[in-house]
């Protein structure tokens, strides 16, 4: 049940609906969060610990999405 509405039919529900708001290539940006959220999602749930190696990667990651969103606003 939960795969079948929460991961497939929400998740498409909401991509489609930012593909709508902010545009098929900004949106695509986001895809790169999800290791993120799921690295939060299992120290929030599953009460793990964050590694060194998993806040490098979610340090490297959130500062990628920062420096393609100061390219995207000098592009504007």
């Amino acid at each position: 049940m939960f795969l079948g509405l929460g991961a497939s039919a929400m998740c498409f529900v909401t991509w489609n609906f930012a593909v709508k708001v902010l545009g098929a290539v900004k949106t695509s940006v986001y895809i790169y969060l999800v290791p993120v959220i799921t690295v939060l999602c299992s120290v929030v749930v599953l009460h793990e610990t964050i590694s060194t190696r998993a806040a490098l990667g979610i340090l490297l990651t959130l500062v990628g999405l920062l420096l393609s969103e100061m390219n995207n606003r000098k592009k504007l």
